[in-house]
């Protein structure tokens, strides 16, 4: 027996036993996550789980039509190893899809549709292709796929560059008319391939604690005089490091103007949303109440960025309300507005992520 053979023998066996075994395995990762202390409070779908689907749109990747099954099926079963497909190229490398017939265990005596991928092309040493993969079988007669894939993805390398599932379909199952796999002895087989990138663009959204003195009130005195301008704001302020200011429009801004008191958040030091940071806002804006009314009240939840620096709303009051003396918004010429910080979050993009999740970890 030569070198190659010894080794797709090897690679069967290896197959076989997680077979046999893939019971106990489970149970022994079960016990280990338990021991380890990541027990989850859902179940983890098991890893030799397979998920099938149906789908009307073809492969991306490779589709081998075979118009003479019957014969095809008689070379299958006396093959010691897959029969194998050209090679295609499939996210940027090169592949062969493998197809067999199999029975695995003593005594489980159905036979099965086997189908594998495998990597043919030399990565170095080192080197490695992490991939999902889904085989596909066509339906003649809904004109539709089966797509079936395995819960896991799979690690390809010069080492261990072939990977697949073992129990795609039952023999009886694919060659059951009703089923329309098989037609006047034609069937498809086809694969897709999605390899995982290490590249992914990173963000990291992290909760800033707006509970502490949460809330700035602004007095604003001789109000009369401000009517006499556009807009008014107040002096800078600091929450969470952060430099903001509150702005009133007495006359209406936008869709309130000439009908209603506009109040408006703005951040003022832009500093440090730059390279694609954000700032997601959770705020209140009151116009307060001097005699113990319900105060007029705008809610905002939106993101402050470089460009888009200040919110708030145009209709916070009616300026019929704001100076009728009966309402109670003013005493004495003076107005009081208030912002109350909920929740705030800041957005890294480009965040080292790995680096530093073991800030996060109990």
């Amino acid at each position: 027996m030569d070198h190659g053979s010894r080794r797709d023998r090897l690679k069967e066996e290896l197959s076989l036993v997680n077979e046999i075994f893939k019971d106990e395995v489970y149970a022994v990762s079960q016990k280990l996550a338990k021991y380890l202390g990541r027990e989850y409070t859902f179940k983890v779908a098991d890893p030799t789980e397979i998920i099938r689907s149906l789908r009307k749109e073809p492969p991306a990747h490779y589709l081998l039509e075979i118009d003479s099954f019957k014969s095809f099926e008689l070379s299958l079963r006396n093959m010691s190893g897959y029969f194998e497909s050209t090679i295609f190229d499939a996210e940027g490398y090169k592949w062969v899809m493998s197809i067999n017939l199999r029975r695995w265990g003593d005594n489980d005596a159905t036979l099965y549709i086997s189908l594998h991928l495998k990597l043919v092309q030399k990565l170095g040493h080192g080197s490695s292709v992490n991939a999902t993969y889904k085989f596909f079988i066509y339906d003649y007669r809904r004109k539709i796929y089966l797509v079936v894939q395995g819960s896991e993805v799979q690690r390809f390398d010069d080492i261990q560059n072939e990977h697949g599932i073992s129990r795609v379909l039952s023999f009886s199952d694919f060659t059951n008319a009703s089923n329309g796999f098989l037609v006047n002895g034609c069937c498809m087989f086809g694969v897709e391939i999605a390899v995982i990138s290490t590249t992914a663009q990173n963000a990291r959204l992290s909760a800033l604690n707006a509970q502490r003195c949460n809330k700035h009130t602004w007095v604003i005195p001789n109000f009369s005089e401000c009517l006499m301008h556009e807009c008014t704001c107040s002096s800078p302020f600091t929450k969470e490091g952060r430099s903001w200011e509150l702005w009133v429009h007495p006359k209406g801004h936008g869709m309130g103007l000439g009908n209603s008191l506009s109040l408006y958040l703005r951040l003022k030091d832009l500093d440090d949303l730059i390279n694609g940071r954000k700032l997601f806002v959770h705020a209140e804006l009151r116009l307060k109440n001097v005699r113990n009314e319900p105060d007029r009240t705008g809610t905002i939840v939106v993101w402050y960025t470089s460009s888009a620096p200040s919110w708030g709303h145009d209709k916070v009051a009616l300026l019929s309300d704001l100076h009728d003396p009966q309402k109670g918004f003013k005493l004495d010429d003076k107005l009081i507005v208030e912002v109350e910080f909920k929740h705030l979050y800041l957005m890294k993009e480009n965040s080292s992520i790995g680096m530093e999740m073991s800030n996060c970890q109990g």
